[in-house]
């Protein structure tokens, strides 16, 4: 069983399905796991209700089907605490809210089956419901909310879903409540008070939240994603006959297309029909809420992604429109970190379920069927019966088991010998055989691995050179040396080094983490790198000859430190240079940066030693003065300047726990080095003078970092099983 401390939230979307796995840390959470899986088809696609065959399921219901089997293979969740989200094909529950008069919680008690008599316009024996009640410590109110969806309905989507996943979910609750947990846990909204809209444009609906403190009102619309393809198919089948897959794609990239003006136009009266049924709901809000004015909404949907949206609601509702692209109380860290931040904005109802599993939902409600809930509390109690009754048995057996045991013991204790030595030769056998597959495997992946994507780096290395040349001004790449600006006046880039890693998204596709570690001077230090490298990588983002687009284009300005130039060319920190150098560091002017972890020299990265030329045709480097030494970057292969070398043999290598020698030269493996001449110090024989400093002495110089992510068009091939490659 899983531990009680983790659970997972699966939103089951028109588009797709998100689902994400959460652990209790103290008081707070962590994001454990997390996987989108989009459906082969929009659900809301047209035709999509008939099935394939007479007599057989509908498309949607096998589509459906095929994405819950796709999670249940790339996730485990067999015994996993899971909570669902209803969503069976539109219906998607209701929710009423009523004020009752003030009462002990007995009397509330006993008025909630009349009100949900009254609200719930389905007899009470045909439906599921669940209630809330929100009080607050200054008023003397009630509100009731009642939550509620068709018994027949609940019983098919919960038996796809059971039987699909392999587990039946412990909870089932509705979209809009678990979007309002997810932002109440992560903004705090019942300690602030403050009053928040919360405004979710889904595929096939929209959902309206108004969280105030401990109490929130809600309301849904069948508007969405879905209304504004109808409309961009409407307009656009003069011209042309399109699909639903075709509308939604215009939908997506209405940005980039050549049709952005038409595509805007025909989405207009959808969302002018949204943006009423809003402004009527907050005005009616407002109304029954005497002195609660609204301030803030916060969108969500991918709806919102569509440039201009969020600006245009914010001036028809005349309200401040934020979308919401992080949480304040969960961080994906590490190579998962960029494919998190583009689904940020899809991922509330899905976090606020999984908070319903750990037991932090401020609102929890369970539409599970009583027989459901009724057949987990015996599951749960079988096991302690099955408990008690071996413990039953075991301790009747033992009465007689002892002579028994005593007995056999005697008798076979030499055949016990010979079998232990017969098994120990044979794990020695199977320890050598899989030591000798193990061998053979890491040499055919390695040859392999030399051919590997060797497409790929030439185009990335292309790109960053460019990208780092629009960083310059146009006189310094050029070849007149007389247009050239005075030292202080430039606008200049330098790539300090060049590093990749590969990482798999949560859909499949491999991608390579680009980080270009830049010094930079110009007039605007906090716009610098995104008006010259970030610009030239989203002007250039997708590309037809290139094998790759480029993703997730990041300036990191926060990541900027500022270093002031000495007077022999070195790099100072601002601090340092101010407070002396104890306990400092300096960096050469165009030197390499040491990695974070030295042990890391598998991965791609090019720079330059501590002089001398560059690589790849990068931008030359200043070399170091006096003893200053510039560490090599993670990877092997390292630019060879004055004080710098090529060693070929590892153990030569600081890095990797060695004595390097500390002079230069070439060291072969196995090579005698006690000789006069290798004991020789080039710099002394034959000093190779400075390059000239690049910036004036005491100006200042901005150390950046600028992070992009490449994403590959199509699958690079990799090394093939054991079995295949035989």
């Amino acid at each position: 069983m899983a531990s009680s401390n983790t659970a997972w939230g699966i939103e089951i979307g028109q588009y797709a399905m998100k689902a994400i796995q959460l652990e209790r840390v103290g008081d707070g959470v962590r994001v454990r796991d997390f996987v989108v899986i989009p459906h082969q088809k929009v659900l809301t696609t047209p035709g999509l209700d008939e099935p394939l065959l007479e007599g057989g399921q509908s498309q949607a219901k096998t589509i459906l089907e095929q994405s819950l089997s796709q999670l249940a293979s790339q996730k485990q969740l067999t015994g996993q605490n899971i909570t669902v989200n209803y969503s069976w094909f539109g219906n998607r529950g209701l929710t009423r809210f009523v004020k009752l008069p003030p009462g002990d919680a007995k009397t509330i008690a006993g008025l909630v089956p009349f009100e949900a008599t009254q609200q719930i316009p389905f007899p009470l024996e045909e439906v599921e419901w669940d209630y809330h009640t929100f009080e607050a410590d200054d008023s003397p109110e009630v509100d009731l909310g009642l939550f509620a969806v068709q018994r027949e309905p609940l019983k098919d989507f919960l038996a796809l879903v059971s039987e699909t996943l392999g587990v039946e979910p412990r909870a089932i609750s509705l979209g809009a409540v678990a979007l309002y947990n997810a932002i109440a846990f992560d903004r705090d909204i019942v300690q602030s008070g403050q009053p928040l809209v919360l405004l979710d444009i889904g595929t096939a609906s929209t959902d309206l939240v108004v969280a105030v403190g401990s109490r929130c009102w809600m309301r849904s619309f069948p508007l969405g994603g879905h209304s504004f393809t109808e409309a961009i198919l409407e307009a656009f089948a003069p011209t042309a006959e399109l699909k639903y897959s075709q509308g939604d794609k215009l939908k997506q990239e209405s940005a980039t297309s050549k049709y952005a003006k038409q595509i805007m136009a025909a989405m207009r009266p959808v969302l002018g029909d949204l943006l009423d049924d809003v402004q009527k709901s907050l005005q009616f809000y407002e109304t029954q809420n005497r002195g609660i004015k609204l301030h803030n909404v916060v969108g969500l949907g991918s709806t919102l992604k569509i440039p201009g949206l969020r600006k245009f609601l914010g001036m028809r509702l005349e309200l401040e429109v934020e979308r919401l692209d992080q949480y304040s109380k969960i961080v994906v860290e590490g190579p998962e970190a960029a494919d998190f931040a583009a689904h940020t904005v899809n991922f509330a109802t899905a976090y606020g379920l999984a908070l319903q599993g750990l037991g932090l939902a401020t609102i929890e409600i369970n539409l599970l069927p009583v027989e459901s809930v009724r057949q987990q509390v015996w599951a749960k109690k079988t096991r302690w019966f099955a408990a008690a009754a071996a413990i039953a048995c075991a301790a009747g057996g033992l009465m007689f088991v002892r002579n028994i045991i005593d007995n056999g013991s005697v008798a076979s204790r030499d055949a016990i010998n010979r079998a232990e030595a017969t098994l120990a030769s044979a794990a020695g056998f199977q320890t050598k055989v899989q030591g000798l597959a193990a061998d053979v495997g890491a040499t055919s992946s390695n040859m392999l691995a030399l051919v590997e994507d060797r497409e790929i780096w030439p185009f990335i290395v292309h790109d960053a050179v460019n990208a780092i040349n629009a960083g310059n001004d146009e006189a310094f790449v050029g070849a007149d040396l007389k247009k050239l600006l005075e030292k202080g006046d430039r606008k200049q880039t330098v790539l300090r080094d060049l590093s990749g890693s590969y990482k798999i998204d949560a859909k499949g596709s491999r991608t390579i983490e680009i980080t270009m570690n830049v010094e930079f001077v110009g007039a605007d230090k906090q716009g610098h790198l995104g008006a010259t490298v970030c610009d030239w990588l989203e002007d250039n983002r997708d590309r037809p000859e290139a094998p790759y687009t480029i993703e997730n284009i990041q300036p990191n300005t926060a990541s900027i430190v500022d270093m002031t130039v000495g007077d022999d060319g070195s790099l100072v920190s601002i601090g340092e240079a101010a407070g002396g150098t104890s306990g400092g560091s300096t960096a050469a002017a165009g030197g390499t940066v040491a990695p974070e972890d030295p042990k890391l020299g598998g991965g791609f990265t090019a720079g330059s030693g501590g002089a001398g030329n560059s690589f790849g045709g990068l931008t030359g480097r200043r070399a170091p003065s006096g003893d200053t030494k510039v560490n090599r970057p993670g990877g092997l292969l390292g630019g060879a300047g004055a004080d710098g070398g090529f060693s070929a043999d590892r153990s030569n290598d600081p890095a990797y726990g060695g004595g390097a020698a500390q002079n230069s030269g070439f060291n072969r493996p196995g090579a005698n080095t006690d000789d006069a001449a290798s004991k020789t110090e080039i710099n002394k024989v034959a000093p190779i003078p400075n390059r000239p400093g690049i910036y004036p002495p005491q100006s200042t110089v901005h150390l950046g970092k600028v992070t992009f992510v490449v994403k590959f068009r199509q699958a690079i091939p990799v090394a093939a099983a054991a079995a295949e490659a035989q």
